[in-house]
């Protein structure tokens, strides 16, 4: 097994409580720490990259360049025609120093102006996070640092590609070189698009035909948008209705989320309650894994209510009859979205970011949860997770040790069905420092000895033994005297 896809890193300066940070986005991408130290800025930063570009393409989005040079150049349609030509000339390959000087200039001028990106990023940024202004993004602003996103790309040796944003003053810089675009290897649906297609039928048939990849987050308050989007919804709406001083707004995430949770939709309306077999998708039998091993029981939606919302109950494993969730567990309100999402929402190419998976879960099944969303990985779903949890870290790093097995040796280890390269798993310690004042991000390697990710867990463990030791200690002096 290999790591698909591109490298892709990541990195911040003076963004909100990271004092500075880099990561490298890996299939599976764990963020653990102290509280407060930008574990969750990070997640959200990477959930609205993702928006913006459609993913983290091993080359920027083609297709959106062409259209915006059409729109913003006169002499588009020129180049987009001689790109055509030569495609149909050769459609596995094109070079664009290939093309002629006119054009090969039109293209490069816009790969590295700063207006691709523009303020599609900027209020992006904004609204994941709730503020008015990316200038509400900078760690301490009253100091006048001044805050920075780097994005860099790299795929094989003919493509890398990357940008540069000033938070504190909401600029974008781009730069990169595409010298191939391989469409046999890298973009196999641009061939469908564009050959054969007039300019009018793919720019109306753009959107359906290309299927990017999406990102979904699941914040940490999971259980009480569960019990409350409903009654969200329609105080939204009689809100709406009359006059009086606006709800208070939600971040991006949060109110991304609600939109999921209030649109969600039957796939088998005629029946009014979900089949979980009705979606021929891999995530939708990691769904049902996760409902077996760990809820015990199923998710199921009734659609629709009276006030045009769906209801999502919970009906334990043997019984005849369900419960809303607001009667059942903390931990199947917990996990309800997470089934939700894998079994109608998440496909695999998306990005799935989950805030404290351990939430409300004994260690055991954080345990299990853990294979469960290495088993969603490994059909193709990238995942990123933010943890408090030994447990969830420890559980990785059997995955990975999982991996350098035979599979004869694995047949006697319990659920060895999954396992993870050590190169598809990237743990990252967000830690509070001094210098810098704020958190510093770095990389946590796989200890070859312990076969563990050292997170500072077992420094907790060692001075909580130690106070049990002086107590004792103490204690015993007391029956002495």
């Amino acid at each position: 097994m290999t790591r698909p896809g591109p490298e892709i890193r990541i990195a911040v300066k003076n963004f909100g409580p990271v004092a500075e940070g880099e990561i490298d986005l890996r299939p599976l991408t764990v963020f653990v720490g102290p509280s407060n130290t930008g574990k969750t800025w990070f997640a959200v930063l990477i959930y609205a990259l993702h928006r913006v570009l459609n993913g983290f393409p091993e080359f920027p989005p083609v297709l959106d360049y062409l259209l915006r040079l059409f729109q913003d150049s006169p002499n588009m349609l020129e180049t987009i025609q001689n790109i055509f030509d030569k495609i149909d000339s050769d459609p596995k390959k094109l070079r664009i120093s290939e093309l002629g000087e006119s054009d090969r200039k039109t293209i490069q001028s816009f790969l590295t102006d700063p207006k691709y990106l523009g303020e599609d990023l900027s209020s992006q940024l904004a609204r994941c996070f709730g503020v008015e202004s990316v200038a509400g993004l900078i760690r301490e602003p009253q100091a006048r640092r001044k805050a920075h996103v780097w994005l860099a790309v790299k795929g094989d040796s003919a493509s890398s590609w990357n940008f540069h944003m000033d938070v504190s003053r909401s600029s974008i810089h781009t730069g990169g070189r595409i010298e191939e675009l391989d469409l046999d290897r890298i973009e196999k649906k641009i061939e469908r698009i564009l050959l054969g297609k007039s300019l009018f039928d793919i720019i109306g048939n753009i959107s359906e035909a290309a299927k990017l990849p999406d990102a979904h987050y699941l914040p940490a308050n999971r259980i009480g948008l569960m019990h409350s989007h409903r009654a969200v919804a329609v105080s939204l709406i009689q809100q709406a209705s009359r006059a009086g001083p606006a709800p208070p707004a939600f971040s991006g995430v949060t109110s991304d989320f609600m939109q999921r949770l209030i649109h969600y939709e039957d796939p088998d309306p005629g029946s009014g309650i979900w089949s979980p077999q009705s979606s021929a998708e891999k995530t939708a039998k990691i769904a049902e894994a996760l409902e077996k091993d760990v809820l015990g029981g199923q998710i199921q939606v009734v659609q629709p209510f009276p006030d045009g919302y769906p209801e999502f109950v919970y009906r334990p494993s043997g019984w005849k009859t369900s419960l809303p969730l607001a009667r059942a567990s903390s931990m199947v309100s917990e996990l309800a979205p997470v089934v939700l999402y894998l079994r109608g929402i998440v496909r695999s190419g998306d990005t799935l970011i989950v805030e404290e998976p351990e939430s409300c879960l004994h260690p055991s099944l954080q345990v299990v949860f853990t294979r469960i969303l290495a088993a969603a990985v490994q059909s193709g779903v990238r995942v990123v997770m933010t943890t408090h949890s030994e447990w969830i870290l420890e559980e990785l790093a059997n995955l990975v040790g999982m991996s350098a097995l035979p599979a004869s040796k694995r047949k006697a280890i319990e659920r060895s069905g999954v396992a993870l390269e050590p190169q598809e798993v990237g743990a990252w310690l967000f830690r509070p420092a001094e210098r810098p004042k704020g958190s510093v991000v770095q990389e946590i390697p796989l200890d070859p000895d312990s076969g563990m990710y050292d997170a500072g867990f077992s420094d907790v463990a060692a001075a909580l033994h130690n106070r049990w030791a002086d107590i004792a200690s103490r204690r015993e002096e007391g029956t002495k005297g």
